[in-house]
C-alpha cells in the first residue's frame, strides 16, 4: 500500500496562519491595520537581514503578528473558533490520520456554540439597553410642568395635532381619553374633539384657578404625584370648545416636571 505523503511543516504552518487570518478578519471588523502591522514586520525583517536568522520563517512570523493583532480586536470565542477551523484544515491535509481532524471538529463545535450564545446574549442586552434608553428619552421629552400641561393639551386639540397630544398623554391616559370620547384610539379622539372647538385661538389658552392643581410630595427618595382638574378651566367669554378633563400625574425623577399617568372626563 502506498504511503500518503505528509505536507512539510513549513507549508502546514503557513496554511494554518492563512486560515486563521482569513477567519479572524471579519471578527476584527475588517480592519486593515493588522495587515499593515504584519507587512511592516515582514519588511523590517528583510531590511535588517533578520530573515536569514529565521531560516525561511520570516513570512510565518509576519503572519503570526497579523493573527495576534486581529485576535486583539476580536473576542476569545472568535480566537477559539478560528483556531479550531485552522486545526480542522490541517487535519484534512493530514488524512488518513484523523486525530487532528477530530480535535479540530471538537474545537469548532465548542467555540462555535460559545460564540453564538455569547453574541446572542450581547445582542439581546444591546436591544434591551436601547429600549430602556429610548423609553428614558421619550419620558424625558414628554415630562412637563403640570402648570403647562392643560395649555399644551388644549393647544394640541385646537390644532388637531393628534401625535403630539397622544405622546404627551402617554399610556394609559391616551387610551382612557379615547374611551371617554368613544373612539377606537387616541388619535381619533383628538381629531373628533378638534371638530368641537369653535374658537381655536381662545381654546388654546385656558385659565386655571389655583385649586385645580394639587401636588402630593413623595416619601424620601420617591417621586411625588399630582392631580390636575381641567374641568375647572375657564375662558374669557363663552366656552370655545369641549371640557378638557382631569389628569393624574407622577413626578419625573425628583424634578419639577411630571408625567401623565391617568385621565378621566368631566362627565
Amino acid at each position: 500500500m502506498p504511503v500518503r505523503r505528509r505536507w512539510p511543516l513549513r507549508v502546514l504552518a503557513g496554511l494554518v496562519l492563512l486560515v486563521a487570518v482569513g477567519l479572524l478578519w471579519p471578527f476584527a471588523g475588517w480592519s486593515w491595520w493588522p495587515w499593515v502591522g504584519g507587512l511592516g514586520v515582514l519588511i523590517l525583517l528583510y531590511l535588517l537581514r533578520l530573515d536569514r536568522l529565521l531560516f525561511g520563517w520570516a513570512p510565518h512570523l509576519a503572519g503570526l503578528v497579523t493573527v495576534v493583532l486581529m485576535a486583539a480586536r476580536s473576542d476569545p470565542w472568535a480566537w477559539g473558533l478560528a483556531g479550531g477551523i485552522a486545526v480542522l484544515g490541517v487535519g484534512v491535509a493530514r488524512l488518513p490520520d484523523r486525530r487532528l481532524l477530530v480535535v479540530g471538529a471538537g474545537l469548532v463545535l465548542l467555540f462555535g456554540l460559545g460564540y453564538g450564545v455569547a453574541h446572542f446574549r450581547t445582542a439581546q442586552q444591546r436591544q434591551a439597553e436601547q429600549a430602556q434608553e429610548s423609553a428614558r428619552q421619550a419620558s424625558n421629552v414628554m415630562a412637563i410642568a403640570p402648570e403647562l400641561l392643560l395649555r399644551a393639551v388644549a393647544r394640541g386639540i385646537a390644532a388637531g395635532d393628534a401625535r403630539t397630544t397622544c405622546d404627551l398623554l402617554g399610556s394609559p391616559a391616551s387610551d382612557q381619553l379615547a374611551g371617554s370620547v368613544g373612539t377606537p384610539d387616541c388619535a381619533a379622539a383628538v381629531r373628533q374633539l378638534a371638530t368641537q372647538v369653535r374658537d381655536p385661538g381662545a381654546y388654546a389658552s385656558p385659565l386655571l384657578p389655583p385649586t385645580a392643581l394639587a401636588k402630593q410630595p413623595g416619601a424620601t427618595g420617591q417621586s411625588g404625584t399630582a392631580t390636575l382638574d381641567g374641568c375647572q378651566a375657564k375662558w374669557p367669554g363663552p366656552d370655545p370648545g369641549p371640557k378638557l378633563g382631569r389628569f393624574s400625574l407622577r413626578q419625573f425623577q425628583q424634578s419639577d416636571r411630571y408625567l401623565v399617568t391617568g385621565y378621566s372626563s368631566c362627565r
